[in-house]
């Protein structure tokens, strides 16, 4: 987000891209084609979903936005600039999106300028000030968003957290288990996969290593799925016998028992990798595309079913792939933590137990990342650090635990996924070689 140099305020132009937007594409590819070593610290290269391609991309097609603009925000940090005025920027943000890396200092303007971002070298419009998620940013609320919002001036702002790096703090807040063991998974159009560690290592195709973006003294290791939801959506809403009265429980229910494994094997014969809008990770390719194998005449309601299933199957699949690729690196996780839209599926969280053989936990507590955004806002109030108040253990869940009758199937399943993954890239050489 921008805001102009002469009112502050947004203008008639675009002033937003959404992080699904992947128009940078060829932006991305010239940035990751540096030698910098900030490029370690995004898995060894930047996705058109986080920012230097996209400021890039601005720059180019949208000149005079790129003139007018004073400031470039991630959303968090707009959302406190408007609350308090201030241009701090978060930890998080800087880091998971913008290639701020606090190993080396900070911000690296010789890498700004080598990739074209030469006007960002004075930092005014990235943000001088970078201060940790949970801080107190000083002034607190402003006299102005005070009025507007009916608060007293001076009330604690927090420093804030991109909404699913919340929602990890929050269900590290909801479920009882050590965080270096406890994959989060943060569920809705995409997945975002989180991982702690107390070790920094370099994962190729894993975003990251993030110091400091959740928990002090942590390394985040932050794989994803940018089509997830939205893939499901798609699939399902395109099967001709897809009516708009189906609902996804009643679709779980005519399945039948999600624990019999002559439920969750009817897809022997039909797979889907449902990379829709590119493989985040472990790939980190944004031109990768689906595949579906085993398509057939049948439109009937029983074929949506099936449909339904196997896509399902293909998403968790995803999930172990990147948590293969974290293991080979020494990243291991005994438990997955679930919050957003896919955490309210049973169906997606029992596959998702028997396809990583993972205990999956999903607390009954509604909205994770109100509940981490609460979190910060506490340790600005009462000057906490994170680690002071991340006390776990006291919260509902519901708890799905794999089953070993599953794994000889899931394992058929996965060596077929990983063959169509490995088929798509042949292809794709095969189609744009000379």
């Amino acid at each position: 987000m921008s805001a102009d140099k002469q009112s502050d305020e947004q203008y008639h132009e675009q002033t937003c891209m959404l992080w699904m937007d992947h128009r940078a594409e060829v932006e991305a590819e010239e940035i990751n084609a540096c030698s910098s070593p900030v490029l370690q610290y995004v898995g060894g290269g930047f996705s058109p979903e986080q920012q230097p391609p996209k400021l890039l991309w601005i720059k180019r097609h949208l000149p005079d936005t790129w003139a007018r603009a004073a400031h470039l925000f991630d959303l968090p940090d707009w959302l406190t600039y408007k609350a308090s005025g201030s241009t701090v920027r978060s930890l998080c943000s800087a880091t998971c999106k913008w290639g701020y890396v606090l190993e080396r200092g900070g911000w690296d303007t010789q890498f700004l300028g080598s990739v074209g971002l030469e006007e960002l070298v004075d930092l005014e419009m990235l943000g001088r000030t970078v201060m940790s998620p949970g801080e107190s940013i000083p002034g607190g609320v402003s006299d102005s968003a005070a009025e507007e919002l009916g608060l007293k001036p001076g009330i604690s702002v927090a420093v804030s957290m991109i909404d699913a790096h919340a929602g990890t703090l929050g269900l590290l807040q909801h479920v009882p288990r050590t965080p270096s063991r406890t994959l989060s998974i943060i569920s809705g159009t995409s997945t975002c996969i989180m991982g702690l560690s107390a070790r920094r290592t370099f994962v190729p195709g894993v975003w990251g290593p993030y110091q400091g973006a959740v928990l002090p003294g942590m390394w985040l290791y932050e794989g994803g799925q940018t089509a997830a939801g939205s893939a499901l959506d798609h699939i399902v809403h395109n099967h001709p016998a897809y009516t708009s009265q189906i609902t996804y429980t009643q679709l779980n229910t005519d399945l039948g028992n999600l624990t019999n494994p002559e439920t969750l094997t009817r897809t022997r014969d039909l797979h889907v990798l449902p990379d829709l809008h590119g493989n985040r990770s472990p790939l980190a390719l944004p031109w990768f595309r689906g595949v579906i194998s085993g398509l057939d005449l049948d439109s009937s309601y029983a074929s949506l079913l099936n449909m339904y299933l196997a896509t399902v199957q293909g998403l968790a699949l995803g999930v172990r792939l990147v948590m293969d690729k974290l293991r080979e690196h020494g990243l291991e996780y005994t438990d997955i933590a679930v919050c957003g839209g896919l955490a309210k599926n049973p169906l997606y969280l029992h596959v998702l137990a028997n396809v990583t053989m993972t205990r999956v936990a999903v607390p009954r507590a509604e909205n994770m990342m109100c509940a981490g955004s609460a979190l910060l806002a506490q340790c600005a109030h009462q000057g906490h650090v994170l680690h002071d108040i991340l006390d776990a253990g006291q919260a509902e869940m519901d708890v799905y635990k794999p089953g070993e009758e599953f794994s000889q199937f899931y394992e058929k399943k996965y060596k077929v996924y990983c063959n169509m993954v490995t088929e798509q890239l042949r292809y794709r050489e095969i189609m744009h070689s000379e």
